[in-house]
């Protein structure tokens, strides 16, 4: 597999700017195959390949911890959304993380969030970027 686009968090906010409605990120642990590839399916909620981790729960958990405001804008569906309306499987927490950050989100918790998924060891794939 070769190196997927890393998202850092100063390459990322280089990219940030009016162009955008909202700004996709996924986070996973580890994978098989292109990232890309990767990336399509789990937009799908096919985590063929990807591989779970207690370190994307934990970088879940706190994600929603600090940023509750986020809770609107991460996929998978999982029980820890609360009253929200669940849609999708509701197993997939462990396998990856997805998060639209609107438009008026702060540049820094786009950081923020880019340097605890680093903290984690997770992968930070920026599909606009592919």
């Amino acid at each position: 597999m070769r190196d997927p686009p890393l998202a850092t968090a100063a390459e990322t906010l280089l990219d940030w700017n009016d162009d955008f409605v909202a700004y996709d990120l996924y986070f996973w642990k580890s994978t098989t195959g292109e990232a890309s590839e990767v990336c399509d399916r789990l937009a799908d909620e096919d985590v063929q390949g990807v591989d779970p981790s207690p370190d994307t729960l934990l970088f879940r958990a706190e994600v929603l911890r600090r940023w509750p405001d986020l809770a609107d804008h991460i996929s998978p569906w999982a029980p820890d959304l609360g009253w929200r309306q669940p849609w999708g499987r509701e197993d997939l927490g462990a396998y990856f993380v997805s998060l639209t950050f609107p438009h008026d989100c702060a540049s820094q918790t786009l950081t923020d969030v880019v340097t605890l998924a680093h903290e984690h060891s997770l992968v930070v794939y920026d599909p606009q970027h592919v």
